[in-house]
């Protein structure tokens, strides 16, 4: 494993180069299917919804640097599951990108190990994540990591 990058808790002054990721992370959705086109004035929404997410307590931001270069993140929240079900409390992982230049070097792998060791410190029970059906690539890279298939999320358009 190369280790010419490193993992840090995401800050404020990160929002804007984690939005430009967000938007390069959007695209590729966009390319598996276009119920995931963004919304005019989406990477400034997400640079203040980042911001806010780097300053929570229940929220998490990490951030992939090589050198003084940004080439990834993750971010999310704890969510409770289902009253209905026995309790449960997820590290929800929303987003999670890496450049495509700095991919197959752990980066993926180091970023979603620091969000479990950021929910075992808050009594989480797992970490849960949506990827895209047609993600390939990015399913089989969770699988590999122990992820398993809970639920298939399905839409109807009209």
């Amino acid at each position: 494993m190369n280790e010419d990058f490193t993992i840090r808790p995401g800050r404020k002054e990160d929002a804007a180069e984690t939005a430009r990721l967000w938007m390069r992370s959007a695209e590729e959705h966009t390319a598996h299917d276009r119920v995931y086109q963004t919304a005019p004035g989406a990477e400034k929404t997400m640079r203040r919804f980042l911001a806010d997410v780097a300053n929570s307590g229940y929220s998490f931001l990490f951030v992939a640097a090589a050198g003084d270069r940004t080439v990834g993140f993750i971010s999310g929240e704890l969510r409770q599951g289902s009253p209905t079900f026995l309790p449960k409390t997820w590290a929800s992982v929303d987003d999670i990108f890496v450049e495509p230049a700095y991919r197959n070097r752990g980066i993926g792998r180091a970023l979603l190990k620091s969000v479990q060791a950021w929910s075992q410190e808050r009594d989480a029970d797992g970490v849960s994540l949506q990827v895209a059906a047609a993600n390939s690539r990015g399913r089989k890279f969770y699988e590999d990591l122990g992820f398993r298939d809970v639920s298939v999320y399905k839409v109807l358009e009209f």
